[in-house]
């Protein structure tokens, strides 16, 4: 049976996962091996790239003040990220932090998911649709679930139609440097209905299948995306199941119109939005269509995915991230 000492320790962890390495000895000392904090950058990133210095010294600020030792690496281009974690040491007692957006978690997360580490989150990047779920959550660490889509890991949603194009298009996007970043999501909105083209998809529930052009089928974990866009109102990370949105082929004209009700967070509501609660489906294509998953783009003609509940361990001190990237998150 614990004792009192012992229940205020072990209540302590789950909210502080530094401490995790303190131990309780029988003489009642405690022993301190210090937590070391990764910090892995994406230097692209919207909010970093914006001020590279003042995050750095923010970091360096904030951990100095918890007395723990960090390190800081920066990437250089796709899978980079997933690089630098999977060099991390399995036996370390770390916390793997995301400096960027929900591309550079992803890959991070696929780095680390095997070693049973902890992540966290600190939110650079321009849209930072994950942390939004997150930070409802609260202080600790939470078990979270995640998808998995053709053997990749996927933390917040993957996503196939012109609201894929959309993610997808920010890159063309991005390279229009006189684009202030705010306003990127909203050009790739412009630009994607343009060009749009409606996916020719078989979508499987089990036995069920269903043939036909889709405007949107959106997989969620987490609760936002696009920067905000509140899709899955009812989504949990921890809950073990996703919220699946589907939307059939409409006329274009109208689109506009499901944009705006998916931004007021009032989709849910329209005829044309169907809502499923699954562990997960197939998406077979024809042709190869491109998935966006959490911010990275997947291409193929076959999509299986599925969720792994409680997969990963998540970090989350709003304090410290306040004090890294200020108020306007």
């Amino acid at each position: 049976m614990l004792n009192g000492l012992e229940i205020c320790l072990e209540t302590k962890l789950k909210e502080y996962p530094s401490l995790h390495n303190i131990r309780l000895c029988r003489e009642g000392f405690f022993l301190w091996d210090k937590m070391k904090y990764y910090f892995i950058i994406n230097p692209e990133s919207g909010r970093f790239a914006n001020d590279k210095e003042g995050f750095i010294e923010r970091i360096d600020k904030a951990c100095r003040l918890r007395d723990i030792k960090y390190e800081i690496h920066y990437t250089d281009g796709f899978g980079k990220a997933r690089k630098v974690a999977e060099s991390i040491p399995d036996d370390e007692e770390c916390i793997v932090f995301s400096v960027g957006g929900d591309g550079n978690l992803n890959e991070i997360i696929n780095g680390v998911v095997k070693k049973h580490m902890t992540v966290g989150v600190i939110p650079a990047g321009s849209g930072n649709d994950f942390y939004r779920t997150l930070s409802a959550l609260g202080k600790g660490e939470h078990r979270c679930d995640l998808g998995i889509i053709n053997d990749k890991y996927f933390i917040n949603i993957a996503c196939i139609g012109l609201d894929a194009d959309i993610a997808n298009n920010i890159s063309v996007i991005r390279q229009k440097k006189w684009i202030p970043v705010g306003q990127r999501y909203t050009c790739s909105i412009i630009y994607s209905y343009f060009k749009y083209k409606f996916k020719e998809l078989t979508t499987i529930f089990g036995e069920q299948s269903k043939k036909g052009e889709y405007t949107i089928v959106t997989v969620c974990n987490g609760q936002y995306y696009g920067g905000g866009h509140r899709i899955a109102p009812h989504a949990l990370i921890d809950d073990g199941y996703f919220e699946i949105y589907m939307v059939d082929k409409m006329p274009k004209i109208l689109i506009p119109g499901l944009l705006l009700k998916l931004k007021s967070g009032r989709h849910e509501k329209s005829k044309r939005v169907v809502r499923y609660t699954d562990k997960g489906l197939k998406i077979q294509s024809d042709t190869p269509v491109t998935c966006n998953v959490d911010g990275e783009m997947l291409t193929d003609t076959d999509f299986e995915i599925r969720i792994e509940k409680s997969a990963i361990k998540v970090f989350n001190d709003p304090q410290f991230v306040k004090e890294i990237v200020g108020n306007n998150i």
